[in-house]
């Protein structure tokens, strides 16, 4: 792929460090890429971390493109950060993004800006001489420095204290107004909060439903420790750590995502569908591809069938007694499986075998 030279520049506060890169990329060569295949930008450093930026030409569903923020850490990192696209004339154009911030651990390394321009307005808007180019701008808080700095040279980034202050909220039961009961233990929570965050919430409590009068609701089917997550996410849009040492990772978020489609959270829905990409195994990927069909994880799935489609790996699937129960309950998955293992004659031996057993 054609990059440009890494173009990043610097610039340090006591308290932060801020950096503003350039991301140039070759339009004609990228456009064609199949859905989840991403570009990585040159790595640049802001903070002593290392930061990527993944450009996704079939964005989610085809229309758009998708953009991701990457950052290295070995612990939290709270970010501020924003991008602008050049217009076909070398411009800054009106079309930027909002300036987010978000807290990083080495759980949740990844930021989505989720269809964000059509590829429409891109071919007409963005390019200049067959690229896309943009200019990306991260503030992270920086360890290196103790001293006071004078407000008025930090006027426009926001304190970094705002996430720790949210996360507190739950725990503030004179606040709350409303109280959960999962699992045998007590949430708290404020109405207005879980309103803006989850639609699904907002319906419960501002539409008529019978969760709008109430001041205590029990919730079935997920773990204290999941819901704890789920609660701190919509408080701090940051991932908590969840410890049970009794449950795997995987498991862990395979629970949080469903907890997330159920309420309509998709910012959390993807970072945990971004783990579970990272961590397939062939212990993982019946129940990770199981899990991506029933709650439309199109990416998750087409990471889990591109695995699944080695030769090594679908010989040893189809050994397992799952495979056959999640093809019986996702004929649509048989089909693209059996159409990837037309020559694998060991695959076809087992699967011919077994449904002489079974039938």
């Amino acid at each position: 792929m054609n990059w440009s030279t890494p173009n990043t520049v610097t610039g340090f506060l006591s308290m932060a460090e801020t950096a503003t890169h350039q991301f140039k990329c070759c339009y004609s060569e990228t456009k064609d890429l199949p859905s989840g295949r991403s570009i990585t930008s040159p790595t640049f450093s802001v903070a002593g971390h290392n930061c990527n930026i993944l450009y996704y030409p079939q964005g989610s569903k085809g229309s758009f493109i998708k953009l991701t923020f990457v950052i290295q850490c070995i612990s939290a990192v709270t970010a501020s950060f924003g991008f602008v696209f050049l217009d076909k004339h070398g411009k800054p154009a009106s079309k930027a993004s909002d300036r987010s911030i978000f807290t990083f651990s080495p759980a949740c390394e990844k930021y989505w800006f989720m269809d964000f321009i059509g590829k429409s307005d891109l071919e007409t808007e963005f390019l200049k001489d067959d690229y896309i180019t943009l200019f990306f701008s991260v503030t992270i808080q920086s360890n290196n420095s103790h001293e006071e700095v004078p407000k008025q040279l930090v006027t426009g980034i926001v304190p970094f204290t705002v996430n720790e202050q949210f996360a507190e909220l739950p725990e503030n039961k004179e606040m709350a107004d409303i109280t959960f009961e999962v699992g045998g233990e007590i949430f708290t929570a404020h109405k207005s909060i879980l309103s803006v965050r989850s639609p699904v919430f907002k319906a419960e409590f501002l539409r008529g439903m019978a969760e709008s009068n109430m001041k205590r609701i029990q919730i079935k089917e997920i773990k204290p420790v999941i819901f704890k997550a789920l609660l701190h996410f919509i408080y701090t849009d940051s991932v908590l750590d969840m410890p049970d040492e009794d449950t795997p990772l995987v498991t862990q978020v395979q629970h949080l995502l469903k907890a997330a489609d159920r309420y309509g959270l998709e910012g959390l829905k993807m970072i945990c569908e971004e783990v579970l990409i990272r961590n397939i195994t062939l212990d993982t990927l019946i129940s990770s591809l199981a899990l991506a069909e029933e709650h439309n994880c199109q990416e998750l799935k087409n990471a889990c069938l591109g695995s699944a489609s080695e030769p090594e790996i679908l010989v040893q699937l189809a050994l397992k007694s799952e495979y056959v129960q999640l093809m019986q309950q996702y004929p649509s998955m048989l089909k693209s499986l059996n159409d990837s293992a037309r020559d694998n004659d060991d695959f076809c031996y087992i699967m011919n075998w077994k449904k002489q057993r079974y039938n």
